[in-house]
């Protein structure tokens, strides 16, 4: 029902125009048939409405709006998938955008209601110690600048910087987003940033993924956002892997998972025809 409002909303002409257009088609179909052959009765009230809530049902197909979509890359064999979902439902590993110091402390460091925070919480118990722990394994040969700060991790390390980290059976590839202000913890990133960022993230993709499917959220959209309606902001983001595709695969099928509270934002028809 929502896609079908939401469809309403969005396109009332085509509606009105499909419903007209198909109600005119039924009608010269049964006029033809009728002329052809008078002994079928194809006139009356019930004919009438059949023909009217043909024509509405073929309206509200032509508004529907799509839950997802899929794009074929071109000249490779990776398909983009975008849908609505739950990023932590999905099977393969998981993108989390994170500030330039890979900060475990909830609260004023890493909100708890970002996805940098629900991992540390829902897949490290809370505890910064074993994310922290997680994080140096993985960067261990990665450079960084020390940097001193009252609160938070002090290594910085290079935007675009990726952590390969496994949690519960569930992978995670956390890569640095984000500038932090070290007095006020405030993150924030710019569209220059986020390309920085996202090139870093498919580099290390290519290299650690091993096939399987990369899940990405509406990056950028978070509390640390670069400041682009949704729209825009996917827009950016497909531009981005189908780009670094063509330079090179980054993996077979990538899935683009936007969060149920944007469905009224963001127009997955529009995306589609854009690309297709």
């Amino acid at each position: 029902m929502k896609s079908i409002i939401l469809g309403l909303k969005r396109h009332p002409l085509r509606f009105f125009a499909s419903i007209f257009l198909a109600y005119s088609a039924l009608w010269t179909v049964t006029e033809s048939i009728a002329f052809f052959y008078p002994d079928l009765q194809l006139k009356g009230l019930y004919v009438h409405l059949v023909f009217i809530i043909a024509s509405i049902v073929i309206g509200i197909i032509r508004v529907y709006q799509p839950r997802r979509v899929s794009i074929k890359v071109n000249t490779s064999d990776t398909t983009l998938n975008i849908y609505y979902g739950d990023i932590f439902k999905q099977v393969g590993y998981i993108v989390i955008s994170v500030n330039e110091f890979f900060d475990s402390e909830l609260g004023d460091p890493v909100s708890e209601h970002s996805l940098h925070g629900m991992v540390i919480k829902q897949y490290f118990g809370g505890h910064p110690e074993s994310f922290d722990s997680a994080i140096q394994k993985d960067l261990k040969d990665q450079c960084f600048e020390q940097i001193e700060r009252d609160r938070g991790n002090l290594k910085k390390y290079p935007i675009g910087t990726t952590a390969k980290i496994i949690a519960n059976e569930h992978k995670f590839l956390l890569f640095a987003l984000s500038h932090t202000n070290i007095e006020t913890f405030k993150a924030s990133s710019d569209l220059s940033t986020m390309l920085t960022a996202l090139h870093g993230l498919f580099s290390r993709s290519r290299d650690c993924t091993g096939g399987e499917k990369l899940n990405i959220p509406l990056i950028g959209s978070g509390i640390s956002g670069v400041g682009l309606p949704a729209t825009q902001l996917l827009q950016l983001i497909v531009l981005a892997i189908i780009d670094e595709t063509k330079k090179k695969q980054i993996c077979k099928e990538i899935n683009l998972v936007i969060h149920e509270s944007r469905f009224d934002e963001v127009d997955l028809e529009t995306i589609k025809r854009q690309w297709v």
